[in-house]
């Protein structure tokens, strides 16, 4: 249990670290693709979903995907040592938001693996992989690209959950596998890819804050409470208000530094221009 709450920080420390390099490299000259910067960053990206895919094995998805979200103010705290970023009283304050909300949630949750992988769970999640590859095909708007981006994410997280934690089949012997683990690891790959493609072209038609702002908002609720719902998930009893404050502290603090991002991206463009 000691070694997945390690895997959650190191995943969180390593979200936090390629978001700052991620930014540095899409505002590189030639383009994102050509700059070191960013292949760091995305390199990084795959080292956290790693991480945390570890830590998913025992730890519920409430925790696991608050966690994920609070990378933001890792990145924060990262630029502002730079000078990339320069964080005001409010913003630390924001930061400050993001970890008391995550050690409220962290002290009322209760660990453990999760359920073994039935036919239910994964007939609800081909139907959420469904819902999100149509809406490609819409012409929906930033606000419908970013909560489909953070669908997207959901249904990966909620199968990397049933996939890492079921114990009766390791991964390693892939050739043991029963079908069921097959459509889940598919899933994983089609939720990412699916919540990549909606943040890209919602980042395409508007500004980042509302678009992330959903995004992350998305991949924290959903999870959570198909956690709760459907995987028996819980909390320690009498809980439900720390668990509310936890969440609204985290995500209000997470959408306060994203705002605050874009804020400054738009105070450069218009610097920029003048």
């Amino acid at each position: 249990m000691l070694l997945a709450v390690i895997m959650l920080a190191l995943g969180v420390l390593t979200y936090g670290i390629s978001g700052a390099r991620l930014h540095r490299g899409s505002q590189a000259e030639g383009g994102a693709l050509r700059s070191p910067s960013w292949w760091i960053g995305t390199g990084l990206q795959g080292a956290g979903f790693f991480f945390t895919l570890f830590a998913r094995r025992f730890l519920p998805l409430l925790l696991v995907q608050a966690c994920v979200t609070s990378a933001l103010a890792v990145t924060a705290v990262i630029q502002h040592v730079q000078g990339v970023r320069r964080l005001r009283a409010v913003d630390a304050g924001a930061v400050v938001a993001v970890v008391a909300g995550i050690a409220l949630l962290g002290m009322v949750t209760v660990t453990g693996a999760p359920p073994p992988i039935e036919t239910r769970y994964i007939m609800v999640l081909l139907g959420c992989a469904a819902i999100c590859a149509a809406g490609l095909l819409l012409p929906g708007g930033p606000v419908v690209n970013g909560l489909l981006s953070g669908f997207g994410f959901s249904f990966s997280a909620i199968c990397a959950r049933l996939l890492i934690g079921d114990h009766a089949h390791p991964l390693w012997r892939f050739w043991e596998l029963p079908l069921l683990s097959w459509v889940a690891g598919f899933l994983i790959v089609a939720g990412m890819v699916l919540g990549q493609a909606h943040l890209t072209k919602g980042l395409a038609r508007g500004h980042a804050a509302p678009v992330l702002g959903c995004n992350y908002g998305m991949a924290t609720v959903f999870p959570a409470a198909f956690g709760v719902l459907l995987l028996g998930e819980r909390t320690r009893p009498g809980s439900t208000w720390q668990v509310v404050a936890g969440l609204v502290l985290a995500l209000a603090g997470a959408f306060w530094l994203l705002r605050g991002e874009d804020a400054a991206g738009e105070l450069d463009g218009a610097d920029a221009h003048a």
